[in-house]
Protein backbone atom coordinates (compact mmCIF):
# COMPACT_ATOMS: atom_id res chain seq x y z
CA UNK A 1 0.00 0.00 0.00
CA UNK A 2 1.71 3.29 -1.25
CA UNK A 3 0.50 6.66 -0.04
CA UNK A 4 -3.07 5.89 0.58
CA UNK A 5 -3.40 5.93 4.37
CA UNK A 6 -3.22 9.35 4.85
CA UNK A 7 -4.82 10.67 8.14
CA UNK A 8 -4.65 14.20 9.69
CA UNK A 9 -3.33 13.44 13.19
CA UNK A 10 -5.75 15.98 15.05
CA UNK A 11 -8.42 13.78 13.23
CA UNK A 12 -7.27 10.95 14.22
CA UNK A 13 -7.24 11.98 17.90
CA UNK A 14 -10.66 13.52 17.42
CA UNK A 15 -11.52 9.79 16.76
CA UNK A 16 -10.40 8.44 19.69
CA UNK A 17 -13.68 9.31 22.16
CA UNK A 18 -16.12 7.69 19.30
CA UNK A 19 -14.06 4.83 19.11
CA UNK A 20 -13.66 4.14 23.00
CA UNK A 21 -17.29 4.58 23.52
CA UNK A 22 -18.09 1.99 20.55
CA UNK A 23 -15.03 -0.27 21.70
CA UNK A 24 -16.59 -0.62 25.46
CA UNK A 25 -19.76 -1.73 23.65
CA UNK A 26 -18.08 -4.55 22.20
CA UNK A 27 -19.48 -7.89 24.18
CA UNK A 28 -18.45 -12.00 23.31
CA UNK A 29 -22.21 -12.22 23.30
CA UNK A 30 -24.78 -10.27 20.93
CA UNK A 31 -27.49 -8.93 21.97
CA UNK A 32 -31.18 -9.31 21.61
CA UNK A 33 -31.37 -6.74 18.92
CA UNK A 34 -27.95 -7.36 17.05
CA UNK A 35 -29.70 -7.88 13.47
CA UNK A 36 -26.26 -9.30 11.65
CA UNK A 37 -27.09 -12.64 11.32
CA UNK A 38 -30.23 -11.62 9.98
CA UNK A 39 -28.61 -9.74 7.35
CA UNK A 40 -26.71 -12.68 5.76
CA UNK A 41 -27.73 -14.55 3.32
CA UNK A 42 -28.10 -18.33 4.05
CA UNK A 43 -25.52 -20.59 4.60
CA UNK A 44 -24.72 -23.45 2.14
CA UNK A 45 -23.82 -26.87 2.52
CA UNK A 46 -21.38 -29.06 -0.14
CA UNK A 47 -21.96 -32.74 -0.46
CA UNK A 48 -18.79 -34.31 0.40
CA UNK A 49 -16.98 -35.18 -2.95
CA UNK A 50 -19.50 -32.24 -4.75
CA UNK A 51 -17.37 -29.80 -6.38
CA UNK A 52 -17.61 -26.16 -5.47
CA UNK A 53 -16.84 -23.03 -7.86
CA UNK A 54 -18.18 -19.59 -6.90
CA UNK A 55 -16.74 -15.82 -6.11
CA UNK A 56 -17.05 -13.82 -2.82
CA UNK A 57 -15.90 -11.48 -0.29
CA UNK A 58 -14.13 -12.75 3.02
CA UNK A 59 -16.33 -12.37 5.63
CA UNK A 60 -14.71 -13.66 8.89
CA UNK A 61 -11.77 -15.80 9.43
CA UNK A 62 -10.67 -18.55 12.39
CA UNK A 63 -7.57 -20.02 11.65
CA UNK A 64 -7.94 -21.88 8.38
CA UNK A 65 -11.39 -21.50 8.25
CA UNK A 66 -12.76 -18.86 6.17
CA UNK A 67 -16.35 -17.48 6.12
CA UNK A 68 -17.24 -15.89 2.29
CA UNK A 69 -19.94 -13.89 1.01
CA UNK A 70 -21.33 -14.88 -2.64
CA UNK A 71 -23.70 -11.47 -2.96
CA UNK A 72 -26.87 -11.57 -0.92
CA UNK A 73 -27.33 -15.62 -2.68
CA UNK A 74 -24.84 -17.76 -0.29
CA UNK A 75 -22.78 -17.71 2.77
CA UNK A 76 -20.14 -19.92 1.90
CA UNK A 77 -17.83 -21.73 4.66
CA UNK A 78 -14.34 -22.07 3.61
CA UNK A 79 -11.45 -24.25 4.78
CA UNK A 80 -7.70 -23.66 3.48
CA UNK A 81 -5.42 -26.46 3.50
CA UNK A 82 -1.61 -27.24 2.97
CA UNK A 83 -2.74 -28.41 -0.17
CA UNK A 84 -4.80 -25.39 -1.05
CA UNK A 85 -3.21 -23.23 -4.03
CA UNK A 86 -3.25 -19.45 -3.49
CA UNK A 87 -2.58 -16.77 -6.60
CA UNK A 88 -3.31 -13.82 -8.28
CA UNK A 89 -3.28 -13.32 -12.11
CA UNK A 90 0.85 -12.35 -13.30
CA UNK A 91 2.61 -11.69 -16.19
CA UNK A 92 2.25 -9.28 -18.89
CA UNK A 93 -1.18 -11.04 -20.35
CA UNK A 94 -2.08 -12.61 -16.78
CA UNK A 95 -1.31 -16.36 -17.97
CA UNK A 96 1.06 -17.01 -15.33
CA UNK A 97 -0.35 -17.16 -11.78
CA UNK A 98 1.91 -15.64 -8.50
CA UNK A 99 1.63 -17.76 -5.49
CA UNK A 100 0.35 -16.08 -2.51
CA UNK A 101 0.52 -16.67 1.10
CA UNK A 102 -2.35 -17.31 3.80
CA UNK A 103 -1.86 -14.49 5.36
CA UNK A 104 -3.25 -12.67 2.20
CA UNK A 105 -7.14 -14.36 2.97
CA UNK A 106 -8.58 -11.50 5.25
CA UNK A 107 -11.79 -9.87 5.78
CA UNK A 108 -12.69 -7.68 2.79
CA UNK A 109 -10.89 -9.73 0.28
CA UNK A 110 -13.01 -10.56 -3.00
CA UNK A 111 -11.96 -14.03 -4.57
CA UNK A 112 -12.90 -17.23 -6.25
CA UNK A 113 -12.82 -20.67 -4.90
CA UNK A 114 -12.76 -24.03 -6.62
CA UNK A 115 -12.84 -26.97 -4.34
CA UNK A 116 -15.16 -29.63 -3.08
CA UNK A 117 -17.44 -30.88 -0.44
CA UNK A 118 -16.05 -32.02 3.00
CA UNK A 119 -17.62 -34.31 5.70
CA UNK A 120 -18.96 -31.11 7.44
CA UNK A 121 -20.79 -29.62 4.38
CA UNK A 122 -17.65 -27.10 4.11
CA UNK A 123 -15.92 -26.61 1.41
CA UNK A 124 -12.32 -27.80 1.25
CA UNK A 125 -10.75 -25.27 -1.06
CA UNK A 126 -8.03 -26.76 -3.58
CA UNK A 127 -7.63 -22.93 -5.60
CA UNK A 128 -7.63 -19.55 -4.31
CA UNK A 129 -7.90 -16.47 -6.99
CA UNK A 130 -7.94 -12.83 -6.47
CA UNK A 131 -6.63 -10.04 -8.44
CA UNK A 132 -3.98 -7.73 -6.82
CA UNK A 133 -6.01 -4.76 -6.61
CA UNK A 134 -8.51 -6.98 -4.51
CA UNK A 135 -5.88 -7.84 -2.04
CA UNK A 136 -4.81 -3.99 -1.60
CA UNK A 137 -8.42 -2.45 -1.06
CA UNK A 138 -8.65 -5.66 1.74
CA UNK A 139 -5.86 -4.68 3.10
CA UNK A 140 -6.78 -0.93 3.21
CA UNK A 141 -9.64 -1.66 4.63
CA UNK A 142 -8.33 -3.36 7.41
CA UNK A 143 -6.10 -1.25 8.31
CA UNK A 144 -8.87 1.28 8.65
CA UNK A 145 -10.30 -1.13 11.21
CA UNK A 146 -6.95 -1.43 12.93
CA UNK A 147 -7.91 1.13 15.82
CA UNK A 148 -11.72 -0.46 16.43
CA UNK A 149 -9.62 -3.97 16.66
CA UNK A 150 -7.99 -2.56 19.77
CA UNK A 151 -11.30 -1.22 21.34
CA UNK A 152 -12.58 -5.28 21.07
CA UNK A 153 -9.62 -6.41 22.40
CA UNK A 154 -10.00 -4.04 25.75
CA UNK A 155 -13.42 -3.78 26.24
CA UNK A 156 -13.27 -5.05 30.02
CA UNK A 157 -10.40 -2.59 30.24
CA UNK A 158 -11.36 0.66 32.33
CA UNK A 159 -11.35 3.72 29.66
CA UNK A 160 -8.23 4.94 31.14
CA UNK A 161 -6.41 1.70 30.18
CA UNK A 162 -7.82 1.64 26.60
CA UNK A 163 -6.56 5.00 26.23
CA UNK A 164 -2.93 4.06 27.24
CA UNK A 165 -3.98 0.93 24.75
CA UNK A 166 -4.91 2.85 21.77
CA UNK A 167 -2.19 5.84 22.57
CA UNK A 168 0.14 2.88 20.99
CA UNK A 169 -2.02 2.31 17.51
CA UNK A 170 -2.35 6.30 16.84
CA UNK A 171 1.36 6.60 17.24
CA UNK A 172 1.85 3.22 14.80
CA UNK A 173 -1.04 5.26 12.28
CA UNK A 174 0.63 8.56 12.62
CA UNK A 175 3.84 6.63 11.61
CA UNK A 176 2.83 5.43 8.43
CA UNK A 177 0.70 8.48 7.18
CA UNK A 178 1.23 12.01 5.90
CA UNK A 179 -0.10 14.58 8.17
CA UNK A 180 -3.15 16.45 6.19
CA UNK A 181 -2.42 19.71 7.51
CA UNK A 182 -1.82 21.48 3.77
CA UNK A 183 -5.37 19.95 2.77
CA UNK A 184 -8.76 21.87 2.82
CA UNK A 185 -12.04 20.64 1.97
CA UNK A 186 -12.79 21.20 -2.04
CA UNK A 187 -16.39 19.12 -2.04
CA UNK A 188 -18.42 17.16 0.08
CA UNK A 189 -21.16 15.16 0.15
CA UNK A 190 -23.57 12.50 1.69
CA UNK A 191 -25.01 8.95 0.88
CA UNK A 192 -28.00 7.30 2.43
CA UNK A 193 -28.58 3.73 3.34
CA UNK A 194 -32.05 1.74 4.30
CA UNK A 195 -32.08 0.08 7.73
CA UNK A 196 -29.48 -2.67 7.65
CA UNK A 197 -28.11 -2.39 4.33
CA UNK A 198 -24.23 -1.43 3.44
CA UNK A 199 -25.09 -1.63 -0.08
CA UNK A 200 -25.36 1.47 -2.27
CA UNK A 201 -28.54 1.89 -4.02
CA UNK A 202 -28.99 3.59 -7.12
CA UNK A 203 -29.31 7.34 -6.11
CA UNK A 204 -26.37 6.87 -3.65
CA UNK A 205 -24.79 5.80 -7.02
CA UNK A 206 -25.98 8.90 -8.50
CA UNK A 207 -24.74 11.26 -5.94
CA UNK A 208 -21.49 9.43 -6.21
CA UNK A 209 -21.47 9.90 -9.80
CA UNK A 210 -22.02 13.34 -9.92
CA UNK A 211 -19.11 14.26 -7.04
CA UNK A 212 -16.60 12.12 -9.79
CA UNK A 213 -17.58 14.27 -12.23
CA UNK A 214 -16.93 16.79 -10.69
CA UNK A 215 -13.38 16.15 -9.21
CA UNK A 216 -12.24 15.61 -12.82
CA UNK A 217 -9.27 17.28 -13.37
CA UNK A 218 -8.64 17.94 -9.79
CA UNK A 219 -4.74 17.53 -9.17
CA UNK A 220 -3.27 16.92 -5.37
CA UNK A 221 -6.63 15.81 -3.88
CA UNK A 222 -7.09 12.84 -1.56
CA UNK A 223 -11.09 11.46 -0.16
CA UNK A 224 -12.54 10.65 3.01
CA UNK A 225 -15.18 8.81 3.62
CA UNK A 226 -16.94 7.98 7.15
CA UNK A 227 -19.71 5.54 7.68
CA UNK A 228 -22.66 5.57 9.92
CA UNK A 229 -26.21 4.06 11.40
CA UNK A 230 -28.86 5.09 13.29
CA UNK A 231 -29.62 3.39 17.31
CA UNK A 232 -31.49 0.72 15.84
CA UNK A 233 -29.46 -2.47 16.58
CA UNK A 234 -26.94 -2.81 18.86
CA UNK A 235 -23.96 -0.60 19.26
CA UNK A 236 -21.21 -3.64 17.97
CA UNK A 237 -23.81 -4.61 15.25
CA UNK A 238 -23.75 -0.40 14.44
CA UNK A 239 -20.51 0.00 14.10
CA UNK A 240 -19.84 -3.03 11.89
CA UNK A 241 -22.67 -1.96 9.78
CA UNK A 242 -21.21 1.77 9.48
CA UNK A 243 -17.81 0.51 8.39
CA UNK A 244 -19.61 -1.94 5.76
CA UNK A 245 -21.39 1.44 4.44
CA UNK A 246 -17.71 3.25 4.27
CA UNK A 247 -16.31 0.51 2.33
CA UNK A 248 -19.22 0.06 -0.44
CA UNK A 249 -18.47 3.79 -0.99
CA UNK A 250 -14.43 2.72 -1.50
CA UNK A 251 -15.65 0.10 -3.76
CA UNK A 252 -17.92 1.82 -6.22
CA UNK A 253 -15.55 4.81 -6.09
CA UNK A 254 -12.79 1.79 -6.99
CA UNK A 255 -15.14 0.68 -9.68
CA UNK A 256 -15.43 4.37 -11.30
CA UNK A 257 -11.64 4.42 -12.03
CA UNK A 258 -10.88 6.45 -8.75
CA UNK A 259 -7.22 5.41 -7.63
CA UNK A 260 -6.56 3.70 -4.46
CA UNK A 261 -3.62 6.25 -3.54
CA UNK A 262 -6.43 9.12 -3.55
CA UNK A 263 -8.90 7.21 -0.73
CA UNK A 264 -7.73 7.25 3.01
CA UNK A 265 -8.72 4.26 5.18
CA UNK A 266 -13.06 3.79 4.98
CA UNK A 267 -14.01 4.24 9.03
CA UNK A 268 -17.29 3.34 10.96
CA UNK A 269 -18.40 5.61 13.35
CA UNK A 270 -21.38 3.30 14.55
CA UNK A 271 -23.92 5.37 15.79
CA UNK A 272 -22.09 8.43 16.74
CA UNK A 273 -22.20 11.75 15.18
CA UNK A 274 -25.90 11.56 14.76
CA UNK A 275 -26.90 14.67 12.44
CA UNK A 276 -30.53 14.57 13.43
CA UNK A 277 -32.77 12.61 16.04
CA UNK A 278 -33.19 8.93 16.01
CA UNK A 279 -36.65 9.45 17.83
CA UNK A 280 -38.22 9.55 14.23
CA UNK A 281 -38.10 7.66 11.20
CA UNK A 282 -37.30 10.98 8.84
CA UNK A 283 -34.33 11.02 11.33
CA UNK A 284 -32.91 7.65 11.52
CA UNK A 285 -33.32 7.76 8.35
CA UNK A 286 -30.79 11.16 8.00
CA UNK A 287 -28.16 9.24 10.35
CA UNK A 288 -27.67 6.10 8.25
CA UNK A 289 -25.53 7.52 5.81
CA UNK A 290 -21.74 7.75 4.30
CA UNK A 291 -19.65 11.22 4.21
CA UNK A 292 -17.59 11.87 1.56
CA UNK A 293 -15.44 14.88 1.34
CA UNK A 294 -12.90 15.72 -1.28
CA UNK A 295 -9.75 17.24 -0.15
CA UNK A 296 -7.22 19.26 -2.21
CA UNK A 297 -3.66 20.45 -1.12
CA UNK A 298 -3.96 24.20 -0.16
CA UNK A 299 -1.27 25.29 -2.85
CA UNK A 300 -2.72 23.74 -5.60
CA UNK A 301 -6.13 25.22 -4.30
CA UNK A 302 -5.02 28.26 -4.63
CA UNK A 303 -3.59 27.84 -7.67
CA UNK A 304 -7.21 26.34 -9.07
CA UNK A 305 -6.31 22.77 -8.40
CA UNK A 306 -6.85 21.87 -11.54
CA UNK A 307 -4.46 20.05 -14.65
Amino acid sequence: MKNNALVLTNVVRSRLAPLLVAGLAFAPRASAQDTTAQSLPPLVTTAEGEKAKFAGVVLDRRGDTVRVREGNTALHTVLLTPDTKIGTPNGLFKMSRKKRDESTIIPGLMMQVEGRGGPDGMVIADKVRFSKHSMNTAQQINVGSEMTRNQVAANTDSIEVVKRRLADSITHVNARVTNLDNYEEKISTVVNFPTNVSDLVDGAKGVLDDMIGRISGLKGYVIEVKGYADTTGSNPHNLQLSQARAVSVVRYLELRDIPLRRILNPTGFGSANAIATNATPDGRAMNRRATVRVLVNKGLANNGGRH
